[in-house]
């Protein structure tokens, strides 16, 4: 499990530390942390960092730790964030971000230590969600309600993101047809394109459009099959 901390004060780094370096996750691994000294520098990085959990300090000058989140919250609606406050005055705020929990400081090593177990467990029943892809320069782990389409290009793979971003590799599609289209909310539409139905906005007799504005092409002889299954997928949609 790898953690952001983002605490300006360095004497609280160093207790945050102290104490995570004592933690052991329930499978028994060490933590991996980083830290920031502001909002401004995590949002810098956070898009390179593949981290499972965020430490937020709330009261921090300029960037506050509720501002960082909201920023946080564009992009990524799953990574747990924890708060840390001398304040209950923001409590409410903070669960607006859909915080994972809120701890007082002086933080209480075995409340935080629990507050992780929580979070590692909830990491571990997403792995099923989720898939690895490795490039020369770096591993990403990408959930897949993060994924809005695949498209293979030339042996480069590209996984178009809910945020506009594209994290692309070398690869084919049948490398990662089994563990998409094993979910039902994903469907092969093309045989270069594979697509998230939660993320389609409209299709025509061609293609399918989708939020973030980008048109995906559908295969002519799989139309009817491929309208019948998006629209039993909306129907289902809706009685959820």
């Amino acid at each position: 499990m790898k953690m952001a901390i983002c605490e300006d004060d360095t004497t609280q780094q160093n207790i945050l530390a102290a104490a995570l370096d004592s933690y052991r996750t329930p499978a028994g691994e060490h933590i991996q942390y980083d830290i920031y000294r502001n909002g401004l520098d995590l949002l810098a990085s956070i898009n390179t960092h593949l981290y499972d959990v965020l430490l937020l300090d709330i009261l921090m000058p300029g960037f506050t730790g509720i501002e960082t989140a909201r920023e946080i919250r564009k992009s990524n609606e799953k990574i747990p964030i924890i708060f840390l406050t001398t304040s209950q005055e923001f409590a409410i705020e903070s669960y607006r971000v859909h915080a994972f929990d809120y701890l007082m400081k002086p933080v209480d090593k075995n409340t935080l230590f629990d507050t992780l177990d929580r979070a590692y467990a909830m990491m571990e029943s997403t792995l099923d969600k989720s898939i690895m892809l490795q490039t020369t320069k770096a591993v990403y782990v990408l959930f897949l309600s993060q994924i809005e389409f695949v498209e293979i290009n030339n042996r480069t793979l590209s996984f178009h993101l809910i945020d506009g971003t594209v994290k692309s590799i070398s690869g084919r599609l049948s490398d990662y047809e089994d563990a998409l289209l094993g979910h039902s909310e994903f469907l092969k539409v093309h045989r270069s394109y594979i697509i998230n139905m939660d993320f389609m906005k409209a299709l025509n007799q061609k293609s399918f459009f989708t939020l973030t504005g980008n048109e995906v092409p559908i295969s002519r002889n799989l139309l009817p099959a491929i309208k019948k299954r998006y629209i039993e997928h909306l129907h289902s949609a809706i009685r959820k």
